[in-house]
């Protein structure tokens, strides 16, 4: 699996990167959220608390995926800011049993 990083901007507002990528996974699957946190952190020297990854697109029979991410300066941000949703979905937070 290799990931290229095609854009990246930094927003000061909010003080977080905001990186489009592409993942070349030829002859596998998709690689889960948590490898591609994994693997965009080790890239960027970041610790992988964070990073959150936004969406993978993938196209099917290509070996390739596209995908949005969120790399913040300060790893407390990643709660103020990030949907609750993306979190359970990254592994931040976990699920409730009570939640549906």
């Amino acid at each position: 699996m290799e990931i290229t990083i095609t854009e990246e901007i930094y927003n000061p507002l909010i003080g977080r990167k905001e990186i489009q990528a592409i993942i070349t996974h030829l002859g596998e699957v998709t690689p889960t959220r948590d490898i591609v946190r994994s693997k965009v952190a080790a890239q960027l020297n970041m610790d992988k608390n964070q990073v959150i990854i936004q969406k993978i697109l993938g196209n099917f029979g290509e070996p390739r995926s596209k995908v949005t991410v969120h790399c913040y300066d300060d790893p407390n941000d990643v709660f103020a800011i990030e949907p609750k949703y993306l979190l359970k979905r990254n592994s931040l937070i976990k699920e409730n049993a009570e939640e549906g």
